[in-house]
């Protein structure tokens, strides 16, 4: 997996096919996430990068198991 540690904050984003592997789905269901507002991400033209601890407590406060 590849993620991506920024030194200055200590964030670890990561780009779809990182995460769809982290929580063993889809790249379509990461996509139903992202519509449905699960996931926290941030989309600069076509690049877009998940910021993955936000994404692992918002998943949890959903009730969905990682």
């Amino acid at each position: 997996m590849e993620e991506i540690e920024q030194p200055n904050t200590g964030r670890i984003f990561a780009n779809k096919q990182t995460l769809a592997q982290r929580y063993g789905v889809s790249h379509r269901t990461i996509t139903n996430w992202m519509q449905a507002g699960l996931l926290v991400y941030f989309k600069i033209r076509r690049v877009v990068r998940f910021d993955v601890p936000a994404c692992d407590a918002a998943l949890r406060k959903k009730g969905l198991s990682l």
